[in-house]
């Protein structure tokens, strides 16, 4: 287990969040995560830069997000992105690089967890590794993180 997956469990633990750790081969995307424990319930982190900080959004590993919905969210223009890989891995470099789940780490992210995810009991996320992921009750991200709500995914 990654050093970052024992110290993401660890928040968890002391959180006392009910979790459920997943151990599975390696993957490098949601999809392949998903292929892994079963794609609907899976949900995937994407990190956006924006000009206050950064944003973790978590949406369906099934779909994908619609920029022009967040960038409206969000009111950031075209300065909201996605960020680039030089930029995680200096925000996170507690997590391996991909491997960003919506909650733990550095505090000050925005989170914004889809609309379609928030209805589900429970979500399968990455748990700072690419070897080992957590399934997470809904209520228990949205409180630790204080996500907001909103409809970010492509129709």
């Amino acid at each position: 287990m990654a050093v970052s997956a024992v110290d993401f469990t660890r928040e968890l633990n002391r959180e006392r969040l009910d979790h459920e750790l997943i151990r599975h081969r390696p993957t490098e995307t949601a999809r392949g995560e998903a292929l892994e424990v079963g794609l609907a319930e899976v949900g995937k982190t994407v990190v956006l830069a924006t000009g206050t900080g950064f944003v973790r959004v978590l949406v369906p590993a099934a779909n994908r997000l619609d920029l022009h919905k967040l960038r409206a969210l969000l009111g950031g223009g075209d300065t909201t992105r996605l960020a680039n890989e030089q930029e995680l891995a200096g925000a996170y470099p507690m997590f391996e690089l991909g491997a960003v789940p919506p909650i733990g780490g550095p505090p000050g992210d925005r989170t914004i967890i889809d609309r379609r995810l928030a209805t589900r009991d429970s979500v399968v996320v990455e748990a700072g590794s690419h070897e080992l992921s957590v399934r997470l009750q809904i209520r228990d991200v949205v409180r630790l993180s204080s996500a907001q709500i909103a409809d970010i995914c492509e129709d």
